[in-house]
C-alpha cells in the first residue's frame, strides 16, 4: 500500500517550513503507517492496547508520542520485514566490522521516499555546489562494502556536488579486514588540493588522522574555499578521543584552511534512516518527515525542551519494517528556533546512554585506528 500523505510529505521541497505548517501532513502520514505497520505485525497492537493508546486516532505529537516505541536494541536482533522478500530492493547493515546488526530494508517506495527527503534536506542545509569537487571518502568502499550504511549514505551525499574524481579510503586488505592506508590519504590530500574543492565525507577520526598527517608532510597546505566537509559518526580525534564540533571545525581550518562554515555533521542511526544534518551553527535540525522528543527512561513520559532524556524519533517514511517510532540509547536534549534562522527543533546535544557499548559503524571503524596504532 502506497500511502498518498507519506509521498508527498516525503516529497516536500522545503523540508524546514515551519513545523505548524506541516504538522497535520505528518500526523496524517503517521497515522496511515501506523494502522498499515498493524495490519501486519499483531505485536505492534498488543503493545498499543497494553498502554491504552490508539494510533489510527492521534490528532496531536503529544498522543503520537505516547504510542509504544520499538526499542533500537530490538531491531539489532529481528528484522520485522513488512513486506515480502522478493520486494526488497536494498539491504543496509549498521556495523562495518563485527557486533550487533541491524538490517534496514527498503522496498522501491521506501528508497525512493529516502533518497528524495535526503537531497532535499541537504540542499535546503546549503551542502550543495554547481562546482566539480575531488571526493575523498573516509568511510568503506561502497564496492566492497555495499550492506553497509554508512557507505551508502555516503554515496548519496555525492549527490550534494558534481564529482571531479571519487577515492574511497577504506578498503578490504589481504586478511579480508577494512585497513586505512594513511599516507596515501595524506598524499592524496596534497596532489589534489590546487585541482579545485575536496569534499571530505565519512569518519571524522580518519578525516583528523589524514589532515594531521598531510599537514606534518606539506606545513603550506591550503585547500580551495569552496571544500567541504560532510562527517557522521561521532566527533573523535586520532586517537578515539572525543572533539567537540567546535575544536574539530578548528583543526580543519588550521590544517588546511578549509571555512568552518563549510564544516557540517549528520546525525542519524540505522534503525530510524532519516538524516538529521547540522547547520553552519552546528546544530542538527529535524525535518518535516520526522519529529523527535525525549523521554523519562523509566516512566518514557514525554520530557519538554531543554531537559536531558532518551531520544525517541518518529517517521512514517517506510514501508518496508515497523520503524515508525523508534527508542534508542542517545541521551539527547532538544531546543527550537536556532539562530541559524531554521525554524522547528533541533538537537541541542547529544551522547551514548547506558553502561554497554552498542556497536555500530564509528565504533566499527575507530578499531581501524586502534590497530594501526598498536601496530606502529
Amino acid at each position: 500500500m502506497t500511502s498518498t500523505f507519506r509521498e508527498e510529505l516525503c516529497a516536500l521541497e522545503n523540508p524546514f517550513a515551519p513545523p505548524e505548517e506541516t504538522e497535520k501532513l505528518f500526523l496524517q502520514a503517521l497515522r496511515e503507517s501506523f494502522v498499515e505497520q498493524r495490519r501486519i505485525h499483531p505485536f505492534l497492537l498488543e503493545m498499543d492496547q497494553a498502554r491504552e493508546v490508539h494510533p489510527e486516532k492521534i490528532a496531536s505529537l503529544e498522543e503520537a508520542f505516547r504510542i509504544p516505541p520499538l526499542y533500537v536494541g530490538t531491531l539489532k536482533i529481528h528484522d520485522f520485514l513488512s513486506v515480502p522478500q522478493e520486494d526488497v530492493v536494498l539491504t543496509l547493515t549498521s556495523s562495518g566490522t563485527s557486533g550487533q546488526r541491524t538490517k534496514l530494508h527498503f522496498d522501491a517506495p521506501s528508497l525512493k521516499r529516502m533518497e528524495t527527503l535526503s537531497q532535499h534536506i541537504f540542499s535546503a542545509l546549503g551542502y550543495g555546489s554547481s562546482k566539480p569537487a575531488h571526493y575523498l571518502l573516509f568511510s568503506y568502499d561502497r564496492e566492497e562494502a555495499s550492506d553497509v550504511g554508512t557507505s551508502w549514505s555516503t554515496e548519496q551525499k555525492m549527490a550534494c556536488a558534481p564529482a571531479a574524481s571519487v577515492h574511497w579510503l577504506l578498503k578490504r586488505d589481504s586478511t579480508g579486514s577494512f585497513s586505512f592506508n594513511l599516507p596515501a590519504a595524506a598524499q592524496l590530500i596534497i596532489d589534489l588540493a590546487s585541482e579545485g574543492p575536496l569534499r571530505f565525507l565519512g569518519f571524522p577520526a580518519f578525516v583528523h588522522t589524514a589532515l594531521k598527517e598531510a599537514k606534518r608532510r606539506h606545513p603550506s597546505l591550503q585547500v580551495d574555499p569552496e571544500s567541504f566537509v560532510i562527517a557522521g559518526g561521532g566527533w573523535k580525534n586520532h586517537a578515539g578521543e572525543p572533539m567537540t564540533q567546535r575544536d574539530f571545525s578548528r583543526f580543519v581550518e588550521e590544517s588546511c584552511g578549509l571555512p568552518v562554515c563549510n564544516l557540517r555533521d549528520i546525525f542519524g542511526m540505522a534503525e530510524h534512516g532519516v538524516p538529521y544534518g547540522a547547520c553552519s551553527l552546528g546544530h542538527h535540525h529535524v525535518p518535516a518527515c520526522a519529529r523527535l522528543g525525549v523521554v523519562d527512561p523509566l516512566t518514557l513520559e514525554p520530557l519538554g525542551l531543554g531537559r536531558e532524556g532518551l531520544l525517541l524519533l518518529l517517521s512514517p517514511w517506510n514501508s518496508a519494517q515497523p520503524n515508525q517510532s523508534i527508542l534508542s540509547t542517545d541521551v539527547a536534549v532538544l531546543q527550537e528556533n536556532c539562530p541559524c534562522g531554521l525554524p522547528g527543533t533541533y538537537i541541542a546535544s547529544v551522547r551514548r546512554g547506558g553502561t554497554q557499548k552498542h556497536k555500530g559503524c564509528a565504533i566499527a571503524a575507530q578499531e581501524i585506528l586502534d590497530r594501526m596504532r598498536s601496530a606502529s
